[in-house]
């Protein structure tokens, strides 16, 4: 079940179902703190690698806008010559194992049925080399096997403790925060607010403008910077091309959009910046994976609508079936955009690898 379904059913759930969600809730609870516990006390290793590692994640599940961070980050690096690996989970693939996007031994071909998702995007987006591996310190051992790194960028990397962190980003979506304050499945969070406490960043992201209470509230209970940050539309690509083009390419135009996304409010909001008329909409299921007969019936429901284009995420179009007969069709790119704690990040990450001399 993907976060829509989860807020669906903690909303307005019977009392049956409250109770079993109530239930589930506390025995996943059990089960991560546990977790936490094996690793703190040593039974389950967390292991270190050379270079230091970043981990951009959050605690709540999905559409938090970890990743666009994750790439923000890595281009910035990239820009200034360091050696940068991507480290990912991969979820959603249907290949297991170790495996490598780019850099010297990998592929080049971004299949997400083989690397997930968020490595494809990350890879097309930054043409940086992203390790894949459910255990990320095998994926960051196979990064150092296969080239030189400087620093290591670990995509959703909080909850994950085998693999030691020298900076943990945690990103919150400013539209939905907390939720209802209850972990899985009564609730959209990982793990409690409390963890909140091991970030050693905290960036709240979608945000229009900065609430000051909120930000005091969290900065005083966890004691470290607090940052916020919207999104911001960079550009369109057109279908499978890599040509960035500008947004003025569609003035006038009626687009029909859909995504296959966590979060589809927030793309649909973005859309509506664009210097076009949004003819209608759809939505599908988290990580959906595009078929001919969904590109044919999305045609015929824009056509309906009068629409004169198609317009999907760029995450979606990692999963695009490639050339289809149609309207034409975009991705929406879009790159964060700091109201407060762009600095704060930087100076946090460039520390580490002065320690380093890098």
């Amino acid at each position: 079940m993907d976060r829509r379904g989860i807020e669906r059913y903690a909303q307005n759930p019977g009392p049956v179902v409250a109770i079993l969600l109530t239930v589930l809730s506390l025995l996943f609870g059990a089960v991560i703190t546990l977790n936490r516990l094996l690793f703190s006390v040593g039974i389950r290793r967390s292991r270190s690698v050379g270079p230091p590692v970043v981990s951009v994640g959050n605690i709540a599940v999905g559409g938090g806008g970890k990743t666009p961070i994750v790439m923000w980050i890595a281009d910035i690096l990239k820009d200034r010559g360091i050696k940068v690996a991507i480290l990912s989970r991969g979820y959603g693939r249907k290949e297991s194992g170790t495996r490598i996007l780019g850099g010297r031994t990998g592929q080049n071909d971004p299949d997400p049925e083989q690397y997930g998702d968020e490595p494809c995007l990350i890879f097309k987006r930054t043409g940086l080399p992203v390790y894949i591996s459910a255990n990320r310190y095998d994926a960051a051992a196979a990064a150092e096997n296969d080239r030189e790194v400087d620093i290591f960028i670990m995509d959703d990397g909080f909850q994950h403790y085998p693999l030691k962190r020298d900076l943990d980003i945690v990103t919150i979506d400013n539209r939905r925060r907390f939720g209802n304050g209850k972990l899985l499945p009564a609730g959209i969070l990982r793990e409690p607010v409390s963890r909140l406490d091991d970030a050693s960043i905290i960036v709240v992201t979608k945000a229009d403008d900065v609430d000051e209470e909120f930000s005091r509230l969290i900065s005083e209970k966890t004691g470290v910077p607090v940052g916020w940050a919207d999104y911001r539309i960079s550009g369109l690509r057109g279908g499978k091309s890599d040509e960035v083009l500008p947004v003025d390419h569609i003035a006038d135009e009626r687009a029909y959009i859909f995504s296959g996304i966590a979060d589809p409010e927030s793309f649909e909001s973005l859309a509506g910046r664009l210097p076009c008329e949004i003819a209608g909409s759809f939505r599908f299921r988290d990580h959906h994976s595009f078929t001919a007969a969904d590109v044919a019936s999305l045609n015929s429901m824009a056509d309906s609508a009068d629409a004169t284009m198609l317009l999907m995420t760029e995450k979606d179009l990692v999963r695009w079936p490639g050339e289809v007969k149609g309207l034409p069709c975009y991705a929406l790119l879009i790159e964060p955009v700091f109201l407060r704690g762009e600095d704060a990040i930087l100076e946090s990450v460039f520390s580490l690898l002065e320690h380093r001399n890098v």
